[in-house]
Parts: C-alpha cells; structure tokens; sequence
C-alpha cells in the first residue's frame, strides 16, 4: 500500500541541481554513495536489459517526471530532492511542497487566482506569477521512495513497474495536490488555513454542501473523520465530469474525499492521508487515491488542479495523444510507412499543440508527408503546430529506407494553460521493428526407412506390386507358349 504525508516545511540544499532539458523539474538524488537512486547493484529489467538498481530507479523516475512535464504548463522549473528509504508500510512519502500566505505586497496573477490571506504552494505560485518564487537553493519538495526492488517489477496488467505510479502520485502532491491542515491531536495545536485547495472542499449537511471554510477546527477535525462526507466541489466542468465519468463515490458532482479516522494506541485521531485524496469509494480507481491506483489517468485530480489554479487564461482539462506505427498496406519493397497520428480524445478541443518528432539516427528519410502543412525541420527532427478541434485527428506521414527497426522519439504538449489527463501518451518513444516475411516452408523429401539388416531400405508396396505384376506377365507368356 502506497501511504504518504504531506507537511509543510522550508528546506535548503547546496547540492548541484541536476537539470532535465525535456522536462521542468530539476532533481537532486541526495542518497549515499551506493543507495537509492546511486546504487550500482546489477539488475536486469523486465524486458533483459542490464543495468544498475540505481541507473533503473533514475530512468523511471525521470519517466514520470517528462510525462507531467507535458501535462502542465511549467512557466518555471521546479527544484526537487530525490531519495530512498522511507518508513516501512510507505510506498512514497512527500515533503512539501513549500507553502506561503499570499499578501498584498507580492506578485500577483494576471488571472485572479492568488488571493490576499490565503496560502498557495511554490510551485503553483511559480506558474502564476511567471517566475520562481522561492530562491535559488531552496528546493520545493523532498520525494522519498521505499528502498524496494520489487517496486522496480513490472506487474501483470501495468506498461511501467510500480516506481514509475509511486513517482506519477507524488508530483501531484508536489503541484498542489493537498491540504495545508493538521487537525485531531496535532502538536502543538491543530491548526486549518485556507488554502488554495480548501476553496473548493465542502462538507455534506442537511442543508446541503458546507464551504469546508467556513467551519470550526472541532466542526473540520469531525469533517476529516467522517466518511464520504468530505467533499471536493469545483467548477460546473469539474461535476459534469464527476457525473459523467464516476460510477460511485460521488454526490450531484461533488466527489468525495479520503476522510477517515485512524486507531493508534487506543486514540482515535485523523488519518495522516485525510483532505488530500479521494475516497476509495471514488471509482473508476483513482491515481490519488491514498493507497494510489496504477493508472497513467489523473482522472478527477486532473479537475481538481485545474480548479486550483492551473488552468489559467480559459485553460481546461484536455487529453490528447500521439501514437507511431508502421503502415505495412502503403510500404513496398523500396520504402517503408511510419503514419503518425495526433489525437483529441475528451471532446473538448486543443487550442494549440506543439509536437516534436525526433527521429532515430538510424532512420534513413525519403520524405516526410505534412498534409495540413503545420510543419518546420528543426536541427533534431521536425516540430509540428497546430490547434485540434475535439474528437479529431492530425495525421503525418514519413517515408523511410527499409529497415529492421525504426526509432522514433519525441513530446507533444499544449501550449496552452491547460491539465493534459495523461502524459504518459504524449511521450513519442517508439521502437518500431518491420515484421520479416516468413519463408514458406519447403515439403519434407520422403526419407526411406531402414531395413531390419541395413540393407539400404524397404521397397515400397506400389513398387513390389508392380514388380510382382512384370514378373507374372514375364512368366505367365512363357507358361502359355509352353502349355500351346
């Protein structure tokens, strides 16, 4: 089970960042030499490739990190510690991000979203204002994963092993999926700010939905331990969706939240998870769920986000994808076709998208194929613009030399301020192998069978028959002549 706790905290670090150039988060591994993300133990994936705990920890991590990259609009980098060895019983577990009290001496957003007295995470701020809001050597969140190689297996069902989910779970945490509060017997004192998630929670009375605000710190202690009766209420699209998506766990579109009390020693207290994921009884399963699905979907976190602020300048939730495969019916004996396919999948349109194609050294082009002419050759391969009206396609087209394999990498983002529910089908990494003709097999050649004195062979019955019958005729002249 995937637990996490999320507290607020200032941190500083004087490592070297190390960047990422196709993603917008700048990691610090901060293990030992030999742990964690640093361990050079061999280990062998799931598909034979060899190489290190450490280097395979990285490359997953790393996955996730370029998937939410596309699903957002970074306007800035966010700094982030990476290390391994959390409590037992904890999958992941997150500190942070930073969070500050909005006030009238600061930047502002251009669209309205920082209120005065209301607490916002660094990273959130960050993209509102157009720059980064902490220093350079603060860091906006800590990740810390179990030291577990079996979180490096691929289970039956998943494309990723379940680091890569761990990973996906977390940067939500780290964009502002979670609640400033610290309620039941917290020490020193419990305490509730509004923040920019509290905005839209709600708890379920008789006379209907409660703004979570506007209640007590007893009345929100009994809220966060009372089951399916903490509610995330946001815009009309954020319920629609609710409506329309969720087979349960949900009350006229306001979903519902992970509120639930824990025992320890006889003391019944808030659950550390409480206010920052959604129910269990929120399906289809949820990625924030406490005990996170392994799902590539945000699903209702991607409403939730964009409702707290990532959606800016008419920004929404979208989903698109770009898929490559070999087109086996238009290739010949002289050149081979690699469609390319851009998707809109949510019924709700792309304003703009940029793509990036990057082909494979290896990849030898004849052509590239732009039907809507929404292409420019850049130095690494071709980047692509344009909008995508909902339910639709933009297909492009490359004609390559004939090969074994193709290698295709590349990104597709918006350009806008919008959640992309999924990033994981933005990413354009492809190997794509030519399947080779089979030979038609030759018919066996009869092979005679040894006599019991290895003599050579058995004569076939046919061919003793027809002997037989030559000879009879042979002699059976000679008789007749004989006899006349």
């Amino acid at each position: 089970m995937t637990k996490s706790i999320f507290l607020l905290f200032v941190l500083t670090f004087n490592c070297a960042v190390l960047a990422q150039e196709e993603s917008k988060f700048l990691l610090d591994y901060i293990d030992p030499i030999d742990k964690g993300a640093l361990s050079t133990k061999a280990f062998t994936t799931s598909d034979g490739q060899e190489t290190t705990v450490g280097e395979y920890r990285k490359e997953m991590i790393e996955r996730a990190i370029r998937a939410v990259s596309l699903q957002f609009n970074h306007v800035v980098s966010h700094k982030l510690e990476i290390e391994f060895g959390v409590p037992e019983g904890f999958g992941a577990v997150t500190l942070g991000p930073i969070f500050s009290e909005h006030n009238e001496f600061k930047l502002s957003d251009e669209f309205g979203f920082l209120e005065v007295g209301r607490q916002y995470p660094s990273t959130l701020v960050s993209s509102l204002i157009g720059k980064r809001s902490l220093n350079e050597i603060d860091a906006d969140a800590t990740v810390s994963f179990a030291d577990n190689e079996g979180h490096l297996v691929v289970r039956d069902g998943n494309t990723y092993p379940y680091i890569v989910y761990a990973a996906y779970h977390e940067l939500m945490h780290v964009l502002g999926f979670l609640a400033t509060d610290c309620l039941g017997n917290c020490l020193p004192e419990p305490v509730s700010t509004d923040s920019h998630f509290s905005q839209n929670i709600y708890v379920g009375q008789e006379e209907g939905p409660v703004s979570f605000e506007s209640l007590t710190l007893e009345q929100k202690t009994e809220a966060y331990m009372s089951t399916n009766n903490l509610w995330f209420g946001g815009s009309q699209a954020s319920k629609d969706a609710a409506t329309n998506e969720l087979t349960s766990g949900h009350f006229n579109g306001y979903v519902y939240m992970f509120a639930t009390p824990t025992e320890i020693n006889g003391v019944v207290d808030v659950d550390a998870q409480s206010g920052s994921h959604f129910s269990f009884d929120v399906l289809p399963a949820q990625l924030m769920h406490s005990a996170g699905a392994l799902t590539e979907d945000l699903g209702m976190a991607a409403y939730l986000l964009c409702d707290a602020g990532w959606c800016q300048d008419g920004g929404k939730v979208i989903e698109q994808s770009v898929s490559a495969e070999l087109n086996e019916n238009a290739s010949s004996e002289t050149q081979t076709v690699i469609d390319i396919v851009v998707s809109e999948n949510l019924n709700v349109g792309v304003d703009e998208f940029v793509l990036i194609i990057r082909p494979g050294q290896k990849v030898s082009l004849i052509e590239f194929q732009d039907p809507n002419d929404i292409c420019v050759e850049i130095d690494t391969g071709y980047k692509c613009t344009s909008a995508l009206a909902a339910l639709t396609k933009v297909n492009l087209r490359m004609l390559v030399s004939p090969a074994d394999e193709y290698v295709i990498a590349g990104e597709l983002r918006s350009t806008g301020f919008n959640v992309d529910r999924n990033g994981f089908n933005n990413l354009l990494d492809v190997t794509l192998i030519k399947e080779k003709e089979e030979e038609p097999t030759p018919l066996p050649i009869p092979t005679p069978n040894a006599s019991d004195e290895g003599s050579g062979g058995a004569i076939s019955m046919i061919i003793l028959l027809l002997l037989m019958t030559a000879i009879l005729r042979k002699y059976g002249r000679r008789s007749e002549h004989l006899i006349a």
